[in-house]
């Protein structure tokens, strides 16, 4: 089977990694990441940790429910914004350092490709230069044999 290879490596391109950047900052907002869970077993310590989490910058999600059962209180906040800010600069690092990864991966096995692709013409090269030897030789050998018996002589 003859290894061929298709395209090239993928190189740096500062607009797919841009790209991986908003894909995981919607991914960031669109998911618990962003907020924080509430909780508390009595309805003062609830109070206050609400009262808390507000001082702090914590916003109150309005779209989450906000659940008054007994032993079993709990809300969800939106992270204040510099904490926010901090964790999308924290993954943006680990972001980039993964799309590198990925490239050099990429790069890694475009090279061990090349190099089985060149590793099997080169034996198909060397293949073909034996075959032409021994097809020579053959030839040789086979007037050889020839001139050794030379013609069959039937008298009439």
């Amino acid at each position: 089977m003859a290894i061929t290879i298709k395209g090239s490596a993928p190189t740096f391109d500062q607009k797919e990694l841009d790209q991986r950047k908003a894909a995981h900052q919607n991914f960031y907002y669109n998911t618990m990441e962003c907020r924080k869970f509430v909780r508390a077993a009595l309805p003062h310590l609830f109070i206050l940790s609400l009262i808390q989490h507000s001082s702090e910058g914590y916003v109150l999600d309005e779209k989450a429910p906000v659940v008054m059962e007994s032993l079993n209180y709990r809300a969800t906040f939106f992270k204040p914004k510099h904490m926010q800010i901090a964790d999308l600069e924290a993954a943006q690092d680990g972001i980039k350092a993964g799309y590198v990864l990925y490239l050099e991966t990429q790069r890694e096995q475009y090279k061990q490709k090349l190099k089985a692709q060149l590793l099997e013409a080169d034996a198909a090269k060397e293949q073909k230069k034996q075959d032409a030897i021994k097809a020579k030789r053959l030839a040789e050998i086979e007037l050889e044999v020839e001139n050794c018996f030379g013609q069959l002589v039937v008298p009439d």
